[in-house]
């Protein structure tokens, strides 16, 4: 097909700058706002659990596009500084579920005037009409690749 050669490199180089500079600003953002303890991976984190609480690590690392060992080692650090805690699921015991603590709740509550701003500035200059196209298309996006590729994400 030609249009997928003509933008294959385009989109793949786009999403990876995006993607760097999302995380570099991210980053930024939380030690400019005296959050630099912890990584904005690691937050991200805290952020998915505010959303949905109890998640499998597996889950965590396909959401967040991580692998298990990554994942891992990030809970493990919340972990040790109280954010969140482990437990067993009640069907199969070999399999942990992430929550947030109550001091890992106040710390991704601490953030929201952080994250407003953050989302301030990756949607300046954007129509609304562009911001649903914007993600509709993405989903689209990552839609395709869910279906071929069976990903749980």
């Amino acid at each position: 097909m030609d249009k997928t050669k003509h933008h294959q490199i385009d989109l793949a180089l786009e999403f990876a700058l995006t993607s760097s500079a999302y995380r570099a600003a991210g980053q930024k953002t939380l030690k400019l706002n005296g959050l630099d303890g912890i990584t904005k991976e690691q937050f991200s984190i805290l952020i998915l659990l505010t959303l949905k609480d109890g998640l499998y690590q597996t889950q965590i690392a396909n959401i967040l596009g991580k692998d298990r060992p990554n994942i891992t080692r990030m809970i493990d650090v919340l972990e040790g500084k109280g954010y969140i805690r482990r437990e067993k699921d009640d069907n199969n015991r070999r399999i942990l579920k992430v929550y947030l603590t109550d001091k890992g709740h106040e710390k991704a509550e601490m953030a929201k005037p952080i994250r407003d701003k953050f989302s301030e500035v990756q949607y300046r200059g954007l129509t609304d009409e562009e911001i649903a196209t914007l993600i509709k298309l993405l989903r689209k996006v990552r839609n395709n690749f869910k279906e071929e590729y069976n990903l749980d994400i």
